[in-house]
């Protein structure tokens, strides 16, 4: 496999996946293993997705893919629960006087 190849290989990968790319880099280690770091953009969503794989069988070796959305994973619906079950309401932990 040569550079060309696994770039393309990479966006392919990408792409299926239901991101837009970008090519941040891509090298061959001394352990004849393609390296490709893609920049991975989807609707309110932005991270990394990097892939090796192997230059001789062209098999995908690792994947490591970090997409995570705006907003810090907040949770804006009605409920209150930040998505973790338990309800936040005011008034909760230490007692505060109003003196």
């Amino acid at each position: 496999m040569n550079y060309d190849e696994a770039v393309r290989r990479g966006f392919e990968q990408c792409r299926s996946r239901g991101y837009r790319c970008e090519l941040q880099e891509a090298h061959l280690t001394g352990n004849n293993v393609w390296k490709v770091k893609l920049r991975a953009y989807a609707q309110g969503a932005k991270g990394h997705l990097h892939l090796d794989y192997d230059a001789y069988t062209r098999n995908l070796l690792k994947v490591n893919e970090k997409v995570k959305g705006k907003g810090g994973g907040r949770d804006d619906d009605w409920d209150d629960d930040d998505d973790h079950g338990h309800g936040r309401g005011k008034k909760k932990g230490h007692a505060h006087r109003d003196d």
